[in-house]
């Protein structure tokens, strides 16, 4: 008899501050048990479930030589946030077709993926989770949304969202703990 476990990966989205961000609507509708901050250190979200999220601003784009986090424009275009700081590095998620409507995300860094990895391991071990791969990562996923196991993005239940991006390192964490 399968368990029907999800785990849940979110991204922040753009905030002045983590502090923001926990003091945010957002963060309610999300509730992580978890944060994980650029720097790759764990702070506790607040939340409960198997709900972690990544400090991550999203979409990007490009303004002359910096990458500044972006939001959709009533023309539904990705325009810079006024004030916003320039995040480091973007990842291209293809240039053939953007995703969710915009062609660079920020990159997820090496700390944050190895604390990701840390937390994936943790939970699978502690709940017993047991889950297939499902190639629908970033897409709304009727096996997320049927409360199947798995480990998802919360685009995987909501079109509206494209918070974080399917980069292939993430996918690789997700694929090697598949049952």
């Amino acid at each position: 008899m399968e368990k029907n476990e999800q785990i849940v990966i979110v991204g922040t989205g753009f905030w002045p501050s983590l502090n923001m961000y926990m003091a945010s609507m957002r963060h309610h509708h999300d509730h992580p048990a978890y944060i994980i901050r650029r720097d790759g250190t764990l702070e506790h979200g607040g939340g409960y479930g198997h709900v972690v999220a990544v400090e991550n601003v999203g979409p990007v784009v490009q303004d002359g030589d910096q990458w500044l986090p972006a939001q959709m424009n009533k023309e539904g275009k990705f325009r810079p946030i006024p004030g916003a700081a320039p995040v480091r590095a973007p990842y291209e998620f293809c240039s053939c077709k953007p995703y969710h409507g915009c062609q660079h995300y920020e990159y997820i860094h090496d700390k944050q993926l190895a604390t990701l990895k840390e937390v994936i391991v943790r939970w699978l071990s502690e709940f017993s989770i047991r889950y297939p791969y499902d190639n629908q990562l970033g897409t709304v996923c009727p096996r997320a949304q049927a409360g199947k196991s798995g480990i998802y993005f919360a685009s995987s239940f909501e079109a509206s969202r494209s918070d974080i991006h399917p980069q292939k390192e993430i996918t690789d964490i997700i694929k090697a703990y598949a049952s």
